[in-house]
């Protein structure tokens, strides 16, 4: 999975998963939600952070890939937010939630870019 393009941190995740499920993320003022899959019909969440994306067969030896993007959340930074995934339950998907660093406050940071760990 690609890193975030709007220089958010991991929130959640990459968490891997079949079928459907519910998960639990820490909102901030600004987030995104990045999913993949492989397998049958659409994956789709939804909940404060919604999207969906249609899944390949993995005969076709390709996943697919959505990501979504939000500003301004409208909710408290902190509060607690449920995001229901929804596939087949033979589909294999991964999801990873982004969100402003802890040390930014939900203010502008200037310094939130993200890094490339050294080797």
């Amino acid at each position: 999975m690609q890193a975030d393009q709007n220089y958010l941190t991991a929130v959640l995740g990459p968490v891997t998963g079949a079928g459907s499920r519910t998960l639990t993320v820490t909102a901030s003022r600004s987030m995104s939600l990045t999913m993949g899959c492989i397998g049958k019909g659409m994956l789709t969440v939804s909940g404060l952070l919604s999207g969906a994306v249609l899944c390949y067969h993995a005969s076709l030896s390709r996943g697919a890939f959505g990501s979504y993007y939000w500003a301004h959340m409208p909710v408290r930074p902190g509060e607690r937010i449920k995001l229901r995934v929804v596939a087949d339950e033979k589909t294999i998907w991964d999801i990873r939630v982004d969100g402003l660093p802890r040390h930014c406050k939900d203010h502008v940071c200037a310094n939130a870019v993200q890094t490339a760990p050294s080797s």
